[in-house]
């Protein structure tokens, strides 16, 4: 099973990358991406959390996220549970990338599973969602 579920990555991976030119505009890269869908599915949440979720060091993050913070993606309010944090939030323009992703994961998927029947397709998926 291990090596079924590194090919379709390797699979999800590929697809992405060789769309990236097409969506990547903002020039945000993989774990930009990353960074991006993970705020979205659990915001507003500390630099902490994000590195817990996509097991990564903060550090190795952090310049990631001041890049996206730059650029408008993201942006950092004060944490009123720890004054030592802020918490990341999408602005307007971070959902719109993520919209664009999400979209772009769509069309890879759909691609990679084309060979499954619909009713296979959606126990795949209730598979999954119980991960």
């Amino acid at each position: 099973m291990a090596y079924q579920v590194d090919r379709l990555m390797r699979r999800m991976n590929a697809g992405i990358e060789a769309r990236a030119p097409l969506f990547d505009t903002e020039r945000v890269g993989p774990i930009g991406g990353m960074i991006l869908l993970t705020i979205a599915e659990h915001q507003p949440l500390p630099m902490q959390q994000i590195a817990e979720i996509m097991a990564r060091d903060k550090g190795q993050l952090s310049r990631t996220v001041s890049m996206l913070e730059r650029r408008g993606m993201v942006m950092r309010t004060p944490n009123d549970r720890d004054q030592r944090s802020t918490l990341l939030r999408l602005t307007d323009k971070g959902d719109e990338v993520v919209a664009v992703i999400k979209r772009t994961l769509t069309e890879v998927l759909e691609t990679i599973l084309d060979p499954l029947s619909s009713s296979e397709q959606q126990q795949l998926q209730a598979l999954l969602g119980k991960l």
